[in-house]
């Protein structure tokens, strides 16, 4: 990550040419990735003076807080020179690690990378006390993280990860989307633990029925409920179940593109049972929160409506 008094022109390139030729002695083929000036973001300077050898990219560098527009117009000058790029650090929050998170900048600047076909690699993997941090403070330094070990931070970045390598076999990010296990004899009734609109939590509770006639594996079975979380960190909390709140899994996905009435959605699932024709899960008392327990504003979430009795949804 060249900064300082240095330039692409006197320094760098020369730098690079000497390191690429030792590598080549033992490498010929693979692809090297060369830094560019300030903290990498110069690479339009790279593109106007590009290194000699054929299978070279150019790093970018970027934190979705502090680097908008003009650091993308640098990367459209060297995409329109044949420069190769690769975004090989970015992170959510501002160039220091810290603030935000900024996660509808976040949104633009991985629709902009998607759009030219540019790979990136996110800051950071660790439990440090920054925003840009995937991990919370004291997760596992061995890995098995449970969602509830991940930032806002982290699930955003892993959300896209996870679309961005296998996107066709994800059910589509829309609320339209979210009742087609009706037509196969699952029905959801819902009505809200808490009518207050706003309020520091959102309690929905569940009923999830079979109304088909053969038996279902509640494995198989996803209920969402979609709502404006604002970019805050989520937490999840089973109040009671029925069938029991530790066969319950659940996870926080942040939408790609928010929709009309959700920027996020609270996938629930199960570990185990099976529902026979007729059977239902029973009540399931569910309970959400921001990090810093601010209020939600309800009133505008697409899956919450006032209700003190279960309607199916």
């Amino acid at each position: 990550e060249p900064n300082g008094d240095v330039n692409w022109k006197r320094d760098i390139n020369p730098y690079a040419e000497e390191v690429i030729s030792v590598i080549r002695k033992n490498d010929p083929d693979n692809i090297i990735i060369v830094g560019t000036g300030t903290w990498s973001q110069d690479v339009n300077d790279a593109a106007d003076d590009q290194l000699k050898d054929a299978n070279v990219m150019y790093a970018l560098h970027f934190y979705a807080g502090t680097h908008g527009q003009s650091l993308r117009d640098k990367a459209n000058y060297a995409l329109s020179k044949g420069a190769p790029i690769f975004v090989t650090e970015w992170g959510t929050s501002d160039a220091s690690g810290n603030g935000g998170v900024f996660l509808d900048q976040s949104r633009e600047w991985l629709n902009y990378l998607d759009s030219k076909n540019i790979s990136w690699v996110n800051w950071n993997l660790s439990d440090k006390q920054e925003s840009s941090s995937a991990l919370k403070p004291g997760a596992s330094k061995t890995g098995g993280w449970p969602l509830t070990d991940l930032t806002a931070s982290g699930t955003f970045v892993r959300e896209n990860i996870l679309g961005n390598k296998d996107s066709t076999k994800e059910r589509p990010e829309t609320p339209a989307q979210d009742n087609p296990a009706q037509e196969n004899g699952i029905s959801v009734q819902y009505k809200a633990g808490d009518g207050g609109v706003n309020s520091n939590q959102i309690r929905p509770q569940l009923h999830i029925k079979n109304n088909g006639n053969a038996t279902v594996d509640l494995k198989d079975v996803t209920a969402r409920y979609w709502y404006n979380a604002k970019n805050k960190g989520q937490n999840f909390d089973c109040d009671y179940a029925q069938i029991g709140c530790g066969n319950l899994t659940h996870k926080f996905v942040t939408l790609h593109k928010p929709k009309q009435g959700a920027d996020t959605y609270l996938e629930l699932g199960f570990k185990t049972g099976t529902l026979s024709p007729g059977a239902s899960t029973g009540n399931i008392q569910l309970r959400l929160h921001n990090d810093d327990w601010s209020n939600y504003a309800q009133s505008g979430d697409y899956s919450f409506f006032q209700s003190n009795t279960f309607k199916t949804t």
